[in-house]
């Protein structure tokens, strides 16, 4: 078997043809992703090569199937999974009117980016990669407006202007970082029931995230206790409900802002904030700019 990361030898960035409808950008050694655009009819990917590797699948529209030995998984749109895969053969079958954008990360370039904390997403994402045989779901969320965001501004690189290669690797790395920082949610073991009940609640929460559902009325909706919920929810999602609809309302907002040209207090409504100016402060909290500001600078991934 050969390896998937080949070496770049004349540039960084190279696009070329890896399937019907799929085309593949390989951005440096060890990283390059797949753009694969709604097709007319199913199309299989084998993945037969002797890397070490994490994939990062986004379904922005239709689903994916995954085989691996007797191992069969679909995944469906409007999500975000990402996985380890060592020392076996995968079929990735792109199903018929599916847009997608997998990211493939080899061992040695994520280990460029470990650090000198063992429990950092690099860190763990590198150790999974060295100890782990086959292949292991290590998150699975809902595809946020911030990651969609990144991924639209990667593919849709103009390949014409000046250091395309140092561009398409900055712009590669942050979608990168997004994705790490969605390891957090599952760098620990849960329970089965646990991630039942976490994943519940979310799938109710992201529903109707501008008016939601007050903790009583979630908790009886999941069939569970208030008490409950928080905790469960809190250790599986490391976050609390409000902080995760906060997260939500706020993500939605910084596409609004950035993509459909709304203004401050348009965007502020649209998300459920009634206050502009709370609106502004947590704006400003998470992605470190005023959101009246946001189009007149670069967005640098958390």
């Amino acid at each position: 078997m050969e390896s998937l990361f080949f070496n770049l030898n004349d540039t960084k960035y190279k696009k070329s043809r890896a399937g019907c409808g799929i085309t593949r950008v390989d951005i440096s050694q060890g990283l390059l992703y797949f753009d694969v655009k709604p097709l007319k009819k199913d199309t299989i990917y084998n993945l037969d090569f002797v890397d070490k590797m994490a994939i990062a699948f986004v379904i922005k529209s239709g689903s994916v199937s995954l085989k691996l030995a007797d191992k069969e998984l679909l995944l469906k749109k409007d999500s975000i999974y990402i996985y380890s895969l060592k020392g076996e053969k995968l079929d990735i079958t792109f199903n018929a009117n599916s847009e997608v954008f997998v990211l493939f990360i080899a061992d040695f370039f994520l280990k460029n980016y470990m650090t000198n904390n063992e429990n950092s997403p690099a860190n763990i994402l590198y150790k999974k990669l060295q100890n782990n045989l086959g292949l292991e779901e290590l998150c699975c969320c809902y595809l946020d407006e911030v990651s969609n965001y990144l991924v639209y501004s990667l593919l849709n690189l103009n390949e014409n202007i000046s250091l395309i290669s140092l561009k398409a690797e900055l712009l590669s790395l942050e979608v990168l970082m997004n994705f790490l920082q969605m390891l957090k949610f599952n760098i620990d073991g849960f329970e089965p029931k646990e991630l039942e009940l976490a994943n519940r609640a979310k799938e109710l929460l992201i529903k109707d995230f501008v008016n939601p559902a007050t903790i009583k009325e979630l908790a009886k909706q999941c069939q569970t206790n208030e008490t409950k919920l928080k905790k469960v929810f809190k250790k599986v999602c490391n976050s609390t409900i409000y902080e995760f609809v906060q997260d939500l309302r706020l993500s939605r907002a910084y596409y609004l802002l950035k993509n459909e040209g709304y203004r401050v207090g348009e965007a502020s409504r649209a998300v459920g904030y009634s206050h502009q100016g709370n609106f502004a402060k947590l704006f400003k909290e998470k992605y470190k700019v005023e959101p009246s500001l946001i189009n007149k600078i670069p967005f640098v991934a958390k």
